[in-house]
């Protein structure tokens, strides 16, 4: 059994219906550091999923005592951040496994779950679909066209040069279905082999479960699940 630890800030996004009873999985919470540090001690958990603003000990101080407390590569550990620079500096320099950022994306949370517990999730349904995505970063506003879609994130071309890490608010209609509007962090960029168009892979950050649903049934009508 892989026993998963979680700050209870973070609980309500690890619903235990969904890959995780696909896995010999069980899970534990804490409300603070102590906590965290506490029960680690005595269960020597799998994976440790913390805030980066955790009570009494921010998770960049944690994390370090974790490893310190630990067999080298025994204990996987997650940061949840805020979007900002600094944040993502923090996680990245604390030796954490991986960080996600806020808003959470449950979906995208468990996601990375079930890669750090080696869980295989079932294959996702991702759709090519051409749609015009208006794009706001800042106050630059620009236009984009989708390539493919899941209700995890997407892929998008576009002229305006972006960088990895910028979040963006995107909004588009699919064939069919209602007005969308996602937030979502940049995490692959692709330069096309000629003019100067750009190809963006997202991942949504921050998406409504109505949206979520719509993109869902989209995809899942048009498409069968990916190889």
């Amino acid at each position: 059994m892989k026993t998963i630890l979680i700050s209870d800030s973070l609980r309500q996004f690890v619903p235990g219906e969904n890959i995780l009873n696909r896995g010999n999985i069980q899970i534990l919470t804490a409300p603070s550091s102590q906590g965290i540090l506490s029960i680690h001690r005595n269960v020597k958990p799998y994976l440790i999923i913390i805030d980066l603003n955790m009570p009494d000990m921010p998770g960049g101080q944690l994390c370090p005592l974790l490893r310190k407390e630990s067999a080298p590569d025994t204990v996987k550990i997650l940061i949840a951040a805020d979007s900002k620079e600094a944040g993502i500096k923090q996680c990245e320099q604390c030796s954490a496994d991986g960080y996600i950022t806020k808003p959470i994306n449950a979906a995208l949370l468990l996601e990375k779950i079930a890669e750090l517990l080696d869980i295989p999730m079932r294959k996702a349904y991702r759709m090519q679909v051409k749609a015009t995505v208006a794009g706001e970063i800042g106050r630059i506003k620009f236009a984009a066209s989708t390539i493919n879609i899941s209700a995890t994130g997407m892929l998008i071309e576009s002229g305006q040069r972006l960088n990895l890490r910028d979040t963006i608010n995107c909004s588009f209609i699919l064939p069919g279905t209602l007005a969308i509007a996602v937030t979502g962090e940049i995490v692959r960029i692709l330069k096309k082999p000629t003019g100067d168009a750009y190809q963006y892979g997202i991942n949504f950050t921050s998406i409504s479960g109505a949206a979520q649903r719509i993109i869902e049934d989209f995809v899942k009508s048009q498409a069968e699940p990916a190889e």
